[in-house]
């Protein structure tokens, strides 16, 4: 049906435009001056319109919708901005001075590629030498003093000097050897002596003992003849009780010495112990001197060892491959501090890193691996102030920052660690701060635009749910009242 009214359309308008075309032509038209005379109606007729207006119509008409198919069709980089500055890599190796000093010699310069183990400064560390030294000479003293105990410990007239002993301490413990030794054996002797002694006047007791038993039987036998004589009736009682007071005075004797035996033998006893216990106590208390100073001279060993090292700590060594940066020392006499960094030693290969804070409302839409473009904010150059990188660790991945702004750490690697800044390369140093620019993501160009106007009827449509909401309250209270 829609078929049939179009063509009974076409036939009317086909019909009227005959009717038109076959009507004779209207009377002339004045031209020249007398065409300005005319009235409007007919001016407006038969005066042929300005083609300006139409064509102006028209360029507009295709600028708009060229710009609407272009707010379709084109898509911009939706990004976000975090502000943070340079950090040095994990790989780079700052090297520090292990104690005060002054620096001697400066074997590099910034920028300069180096090798591991190349010395790069040497610093002269004053205290460390003095502390050196008076443990050198403290050991060497102590190793002497050692040698004089095990020579008194083995009785020996000359000790066993270490041949980098100093000789007058050498000189100083012979010299005491000798006289401990003297005085030691002294006292050997002496203890000796009364030894002897006394197993002489126990030798002697026991041989007045010996005597005295002999004469005791003898007055025994007498003091028995006699009793027997006085008992048959042929001797004198005055006899047999003589004879009884000698061998009861024999007997007595024989028991005194026995006992003067016996003292004479613990008093020998008691000597010959002194004795021992006189090279023994000398013995374990020289030992236990030795072993005092053995565990004194291990522990000097160790401080010489220590301070061997700090000594060959005084040169600053690389500890790779790479390239010196932030050399802090240039010139020879400079006094650094302990823990002071010197340089930074950087991995030829290494790439620059940048610590950005990127919003709250903004860590949904960072994850890694996404590009950035990366501002330096001390050059003035806008052409060359940019550096390209990438997301290295997101928000999602990156470890957590106790802090009280409302940001969210990210990581972020750069292309080169160099920018130009006129005719010269500047190598970006930590600490240097820029503007992080990360590429979330296309977006079209009508999304854009219009994102005001969505989120102005979000906002809307908000207010009015709320309102809608308080007036559902309102009017529950009241049926509820």
């Amino acid at each position: 049906m829609a078929f049939r009214s179009l063509g009974r359309q076409w036939t009317v308008w086909k019909a009227a435009w005959e009717a038109e075309s076959g009507q004779p032509p209207n009377r002339a038209v004045p031209e020249g001056p007398a065409a300005e005379f005319l009235p409007e109606a007919l001016d407006l007729q038969h005066r042929p319109t300005s083609p300006i207006g139409p064509a102006l119509l028209v360029t507009m008409l295709i600028i708009s919708v060229a710009l609407a198919c272009w707010t379709l069709l084109v898509r911009i980089d939706s990004v976000t901005a975090a502000h943070g500055k340079v950090v040095r890599s994990g790989d780079s190796k700052p090297m520090h001075s292990s104690e005060s000093g002054v620096v001697r010699t400066v074997y590099v310069q910034d920028g300069q590629t180096v090798k591991q183990g190349d010395v790069l400064i040497e610093l002269e560390g004053t205290r460390t030498l003095e502390e050196r030294d008076r443990i050198s000479k403290e050991y060497r003293a102590i190793q002497v003093e050692a040698a004089r105990l095990r020579a008194l410990i083995e009785h020996q007239t000359t000790l066993k000097a270490p041949p980098d002993g100093d000789a007058d301490e050498i000189r100083f413990q012979q010299q005491l050897l000798r006289d401990q030794l003297t005085q030691h054996q002294a006292k050997i002797a002496a203890a000796q002596q009364l030894v002897n002694e006394r197993r002489t006047t126990m030798g002697q007791t026991k041989e007045t003992l010996l005597r005295g038993k002999a004469a005791l039987a003898v007055e025994t036998a007498r003091a028995e003849q006699s009793k027997k004589l006085v008992e048959h009736g042929v001797g004198a009682k005055a006899d047999f009780l003589q004879a009884e007071s000698r061998r009861l005075e024999k007997f007595e004797e024989v028991s005194r010495l026995q006992k003067q035996l016996e003292q004479d033998r613990a008093a020998l006893v008691e000597a010959e112990q002194e004795a021992h216990a006189l090279v023994w106590n000398f013995r374990k208390t020289k030992q236990a001197e030795l072993s005092a100073l053995e565990a004194k001279a291990a522990s000097l060993a160790q401080e010489a060892t220590k301070a061997e090292r700090n000594i060959g700590l005084q040169q600053v060594r690389s500890p790779m491959d790479g390239v010196v940066h932030q050399l802090a020392v240039q010139a020879v006499g400079t006094v650094v501090t302990p823990a002071q960094q010197l340089l930074m030693v950087v991995p030829p290969d290494q790439s620059v890193e940048v610590e950005a804070h990127v919003e709250l409302s903004d860590v949904g839409m960072v994850h890694t691996g996404q590009p950035v473009e990366v501002k330096i904010n001390a050059l003035q150059s806008a052409s060359h102030s940019t550096i390209r990188g990438y997301v290295l660790k997101g928000p999602d991945d990156a470890p957590s920052v106790k802090n009280v702004e409302p940001v969210s750490p990210v990581r972020v690697r750069l292309d080169r660690a160099t920018i130009r800044e006129g005719n010269t390369e500047v190598t970006l140093a930590p600490g240097t701060v820029v503007m992080v620019e990360i590429k979330t993501g296309p977006r079209r160009m009508i999304d854009y635009l219009l994102e005001p106007l969505r989120q102005s009827g979000n906002e809307r449509v908000r207010e009015w749910n709320d309102f809608v909401h308080a007036v559902r309250g309102f009017l529950d209270r009241r049926q509820l009242s």
